[in-house]
């Protein structure tokens, strides 16, 4: 009787975790971020940013700040911010560009958003500024970093 008992405990053992389901959360917002530059290709001299939501849920009150510092010396020192009530849905986009920075030499490009509800994500480049145009990775890079650097090949 003894075996019996002990047979089927251990069979209760062995499908409860079988018989059992995994609870998965819902991901949220997730805020995702890259800087670019100017391309001559694409015409755009100007910095900038990109803003991705990768998540499920909606992003709010999104606050964006872009700093340029650098040149030869040390005189370009940019900042530019922004707020928007707008929200980002899922796979959503927004673009940001600078008016538009003056002076000579190699430059940091800082991009920095943060929302109430995702937290905040911050992407700095390598650039050269050359009198107003500020050379950088290309915009096409960058969005496709952004907004599709989880997808596997």
């Amino acid at each position: 009787m003894k075996r019996k008992i002990i047979g089927i405990f251990v069979c209760m053992l062995m499908l409860v975790p079988a018989l059992s389901t995994t609870a998965i959360a819902d991901p949220g917002p997730e805020l995702k971020v890259e800087a670019f530059g100017g391309s001559i290709l694409t015409g755009i001299s100007r910095a900038g940013g990109v803003i991705c939501n990768g998540g499920d849920g909606t992003i709010n009150d999104i606050t964006i700040t872009l700093t340029i510092t650098g040149g030869f010396d040390g005189s370009i020192d940019e900042t530019y911010q922004d707020t928007t009530s707008d929200e980002l849905d899922k796979d959503g986009t927004i673009v940001f560009l600078t008016s538009g920075a003056q002076g000579f030499g190699p430059v940091t490009i800082t991009f920095t958003a943060t929302s109430s509800n995702a937290g905040e994500a911050t992407a700095t480049i390598k650039g050269f500024q050359l009198g107003p145009i500020t050379i950088g990775q290309p915009y096409f890079i960058s969005f496709v970093r952004a907004c599709y650097q989880d997808i596997k090949s």
